[in-house]
């Protein structure tokens, strides 16, 4: 495993600037935050800007490797999801000019009763979505990862998403060639999974990682041992199932309130305790 960050621990910046300061902490590994590629995407001439980015990172020796997609709602109404669907395809053609390997979604629900009638509609819209920007993602010769949702973060209900059945649901039917998963530890903490078996069934198909912290309560995102994780039992699925991708921290809550003057700081001790839990130094 190697340590990665999220970008948007420097989410007041400009992408290029982010990566500097991130890169200035000692990081080398990068996941491209929402925000970021929507700074870029959003410029006169954004392909321009995406190879400019990628141009950056080689000159520094450092590598954006996955990359957050649009978050939006899978199963919402027709007219809303036709310009999510337009945005998600091209966040997987940016990520195609970055050279990024996998572009992590939600799956997405919809308010819906416990019936099975229900359910098995919310699936079947999760497939076409996905199925769509897996094509898409086939033909850059990249992949989408899919990532656990928690129920307890919507208020009370279900959740698509939220339990390793329904993400095994889904990859397996779009294919582990172009599909796997992202494992948030942050959202199985709210959902209450033991992670260490959810880990162990996920396997093969975890090819992603958003490592964050919580008090089981909501998503905080926080640092490793700031929340009521057990690390132990984490690192110890992980090491199991012979995860060798990024480990990468999703820690907007731990650091955007932190001072500028000593972010860096802060980011190159997240760093050091990256290295510790994949060390097993703890």
């Amino acid at each position: 495993m190697k340590p990665s960050i999220w970008t948007d621990a420097f989410v007041e910046f400009e992408p290029e600037e982010a990566i500097e300061r991130l890169r200035e902490a000692g990081w080398r590994y990068f996941e491209l935050a929402d925000k970021h590629w929507r700074d870029i995407d959003k410029r006169e001439k954004p392909e321009e800007g995406f190879r400019n980015l990628k141009r950056q990172c080689e000159r520094l020796g450092v590598l954006i490797h996955q990359m957050h997609g649009p978050m939006f709602n899978t199963c919402e109404e027709p007219s809303k999801l036709k310009a999510h669907m337009e945005e998600a395809e091209r966040s997987l053609r940016w990520a195609g000019v970055l050279g990024v390997r996998w572009v992590v979604f939600h799956p997405g629900s919809a308010s819906i009763s416990e019936d099975e009638e229900d359910l098995e509609e919310v699936r079947r819209r999760n497939l076409e979505v996905f199925g769509k920007l897996a094509d898409t993602a086939r033909q850059l010769q990249l992949g989408i990862a899919i990532e656990n949702t928690a129920d307890r973060n919507d208020g009370g209900r279900r959740v698509f998403g939220a339990t390793t059945y329904e993400l095994l649901f889904l990859v397996r039917a779009l294919g582990p060639e172009v599909a796997g998963i992202c494992w948030d530890t942050g959202h199985a903490n709210v959902q209450k999974l033991n992670q260490y078996k959810a880990i162990k069934a996920l396997g093969k198909h975890l090819v992603a990682t958003h490592i964050d912290d919580n008090n089981s309560s909501s998503d905080q995102h926080l640092l490793p041992f700031e929340g009521n994780i057990d690390w132990k039992e984490v690192m110890r699925a992980f090491h199991e199932v012979n995860y060798d991708g990024f480990f990468n921290l999703e820690i907007g809550g731990a650091m955007h309130k932190v001072p500028l003057s000593v972010r860096v700081e802060k980011a190159r001790y997240a760093l050091e305790l990256t290295k510790a839990l994949i060390e097993g130094r703890f």
